[in-house]
C-alpha cells in the first residue's frame, strides 16, 4: 500500500511540474512583446497627451492629459485622413476581389495547375523576404564588393 501511495504523489508532484512547463515556455514571448510592444505604445500614449509648456524652449512638453490632442490632429489634417481612409478601403475591397475568386479557384478548380498557381502566389512575398535580407546583410557589413553578396 505505501508503494502505491508514493507513486501516486510522485504523479501529482510530476503534474504538478507538467502544469508550470507551458507558463515557462510562454515567459521569453510574453517579456518579448512587454518590452518591444507594451512599452513603446504606453509611452507613445503618455507622449501623446502632452502640452508645450508656456514659457517653454523648444522640445518642452508638459503632460497634462490632454486628449483633445487627437480631435485637434483629426481635424488639421481632414483632408489626410479621409484620403488615407478612401485608398484603405479601395485597396480592401480591390485585395478581396482578386484573392476570394483565385483562392476558390487555386483550391477547387485548379488541377494540374495548382502547384504552379501556389507558386506564383508566393513567388512576390519571397522575393520582397530576399531583397530585404540581401539589403540587410550589405547594410551591416562593410566594403563587401557586389559579387560576393
Amino acid at each position: 500500500m505505501a508503494f502505491l501511495h508514493s507513486t501516486a504523489t510522485k504523479v501529482v508532484a510530476l503534474k504538478e511540474k507538467r502544469s508550470l512547463l507551458p507558463y515557462l515556455l510562454l515567459a521569453p514571448g510574453m517579456l518579448w512583446l512587454t518590452f518591444f510592444f507594451i512599452f513603446p505604445i504606453i509611452n507613445l500614449a503618455q507622449t501623446s497627451t502632452q502640452t508645450k509648456k508656456a514659457n517653454g524652449d523648444i522640445g518642452q512638453y508638459e503632460q497634462t492629459l490632454r486628449f483633445r490632442n487627437y480631435i485637434d490632429a483629426f481635424v488639421e489634417n481632414k483632408e489626410q485622413f479621409s484620403r488615407s481612409f478612401i485608398y484603405a478601403f479601395l485597396a480592401t475591397i480591390l485585395a478581396l476581389a482578386i484573392a476570394y475568386p483565385l483562392a476558390y479557384g487555386i483550391a477547387f478548380r485548379a488541377g494540374r495547375l495548382k502547384n504552379i498557381l501556389l507558386v506564383l502566389v508566393v513567388a512576390p512575398f519571397f522575393t520582397s523576404f530576399l531583397l530585404r535580407t540581401i539589403a540587410g546583410n550589405r547594410s551591416l557589413v562593410k566594403k563587401v564588393p557586389l559579387l560576393l553578396c
